[in-house]
């Protein structure tokens, strides 16, 4: 008896335990998975400080007598081979140099432009040109398009999930701006991609997160109603005859808006969503997106977190 009630006793606190455990685990920070499957990080274009090299390219394909764009698992010819130190089983990215960047507010030259198509391995070497099989496509390829040497990329981690503060002060951390994106688009949203003009020389690192934010500056924002200027002047004549409390206007405010803007201290700023780096070079780097309450725009400026 005294066996089956010690067991007994046992068995409570292993549950106990166990239901504890659960539970702390259940309270503790919840963490995001990786913010980017591996083969999206090899598509997202990168802005170059300078132009990349053209000389190694694509010039051919097995089915070029069929298409002219080609994808994952079609055949391609490179224009140079073994005297040139080409091997095979090497990995290159498939990028398409676009051109040169403006900063859209200061003017002032970004880099270059450099549209990432996907990755393609060597497969057999000749002496003067090899063969390639396109292994990650992410838009078609086509004769011309450059090669560049492989690096392993990771995608960053997520980060804890916790409320979105709307109206924060920041954090006083590196600030920078939204300046063009990708897809050609000026209203972004959750999982696009974002250009800002901060890189290598700011310090910044592929898994850094930003807070994207907006400036209310004086006079924007405000509602231009139909008449306004009638309501905002004091006209009188609607004074009590009876009271005799003296004239006033039934419908103006105490004091004119434009007063009061002038007046007033400068408002919190406006936090439109997060977004977290995942390439970096010298001059720009390439975030995504990962959590927004309004559209958000480019030229938004972004503070970088400190937590």
């Amino acid at each position: 008896m005294r066996e089956s009630i010690r067991v007994a006793i046992v068995l409570t606190v292993l549950v106990f335990l166990a239901f504890f455990k659960t539970a702390s685990a259940q309270q503790g920070p919840v963490k995001s998975e990786p913010v980017a499957r591996e083969a999206g990080i090899y598509c997202t274009g990168y802005i170059s400080e300078v132009s990349p090299r053209t000389d190694l390219q694509v010039v051919g394909a097995e089915k070029e007598n069929e298409r002219d764009g080609y994808s994952q698992g079609d055949v391609v010819y490179l224009n140079k081979g073994r005297e040139s130190g080409v091997q095979s089983g090497a990995v290159y990215y498939i990028i398409r140099p676009l051109g040169a960047v403006k900063h859209p507010f200061t003017k002032k030259k970004v880099g270059y432009f450099v549209r990432e198509l996907g990755l393609l391995r060597v497969t057999e070497v000749h002496e003067k040109i090899s063969v390639a099989e396109i292994t990650v496509s992410c838009d078609p390829i086509e004769f011309g398009d450059v090669l560049k040497p492989y690096e392993v990329q990771t995608a960053p981690g997520g980060q804890d999930l916790r409320p979105l503060p709307r109206y924060s002060e920041g954090s006083s951390g590196l600030t920078g701006r939204i300046i063009m994106s990708p897809i050609a688009k000026e209203y972004l949203s959750v999982n696009q991609l974002a250009f800002i003009d901060l890189g290598n020389r700011q310090g910044v690192r592929a898994g850094d997160h930003f807070t994207i934010y907006r400036r209310i500056t004086r006079g924007e924002g405000v509602a231009k109603i139909a008449g306004d200027d009638i309501v905002q002047e004091r006209s009188g004549g609607y004074g009590s005859e009876r009271f005799r409390g003296g004239d006033f206007s039934s419908s103006a405010p105490r004091a004119p808006r434009s007063d009061v803007r002038r007046s007033r201290p400068a408002l919190p700023r406006k936090v439109m969503g997060e977004l977290v780096v995942l390439k970096v070079e010298n001059t720009a780097c390439i975030a995504l997106i990962t959590r927004s309450v309004s559209e958000v725009n480019i030229g938004d400026f972004v503070e970088r977190m400190n937590y």
